[in-house]
């Protein structure tokens, strides 16, 4: 089994980590609920060190029945939502090089955007029951057609999702946003861009890998997610339409 070769990381890795730990922990204070932050404290998360991965599944496998494993490159859709099902959270151990003075991400994804802008949501049981959930539904179904849907859908919420807060204000949910700070501005400030969750907009909206989303799927609540999976689990997957956004512009 593959393992965090964390006797690879170099000064300049550490350095990099804590540049982007840095920066993005001042600039998201305010802008990500309070949920998220719990998570990084339960996790332990520190700017000075990137994190080794059997020291945050110690916290994992005692509190959430869930474990990280390490994986060298970006897993195909079908093998993340397989891992999920297992309860198992896969996170690259590679790390952007370089960061921009804007922090953009090189690639669709990297450890920071893995640990520190999605694992902490794994401290909320609703999170967690979404994710395991739809590896299950994707398992049991093997249709690659289904397959794709689900995992177009976990990407709308967990990748460039927005949550409302306990006061109302909305606040940044999904790693992409979280993890690259272009994206995360241009999402709360394209206020027209915002769509309630809805399932037939999720499935319909097409998700285009490193391109700036259509639309960002707002949550009023992380209860939100679990209302979504029950009438996946009920209904399946809805036949698609065009989606509003796109209904709109073409009219």
């Amino acid at each position: 089994m593959y393992q965090q070769p964390y006797h690879q990381y170099t000064i300049q890795h550490q350095q990099i980590w804590n540049i982007l730990f840095t920066k993005r922990v001042e600039a998201l204070s305010h802008v990500v609920a309070v949920n998220f932050w719990q998570g990084v404290k339960a996790l332990d998360l520190k700017a000075y060190f990137i994190p080794e991965f059997l020291e945050l599944n110690f916290w994992m496998q005692k509190n959430t029945d869930w474990q990280v494993v390490a994986v060298e490159q970006s897993p195909r859709p079908a093998q993340v939502l397989a891992k999920w099902s297992k309860r198992k959270f896969p996170a690259q151990t590679q790390l952007r090089l370089h960061p921009d003075a804007d922090l953009r991400l090189q690639g669709n994804s990297d450890l920071f955007l893995d640990i520190f802008s999605q694992l902490p949501w794994l401290a909320q049981p609703e999170v967690r029951d979404f994710l395991f959930r739809l590896g299950t539904l994707a398992q049991k179904s093997q249709d690659p057609a289904t397959v794709e849907a689900l995992w177009q859908i976990s990407q709308h919420v967990l990748g460039n999702g927005l949550l409302r807060d306990h006061k109302g204000q909305m606040t940044l949910f999904g790693s992409r946003l979280i993890s690259n700070a272009p994206e995360g501005e241009a999402a709360l400030r394209h206020e027209t861009k915002w769509q309630p969750l809805a399932l037939e907009e999720l499935v319909a909206m097409p998700f285009e890998e490193g391109k700036q989303p259509q639309a960002y799927f707002v949550l009023e609540s992380l209860s939100d997610l679990t209302t979504l999976m029950e009438r996946l689990e009920k209904e399946g997957i809805p036949a698609k339409e065009e989606p509003a956004v796109l209904q709109m512009v073409a009219g």
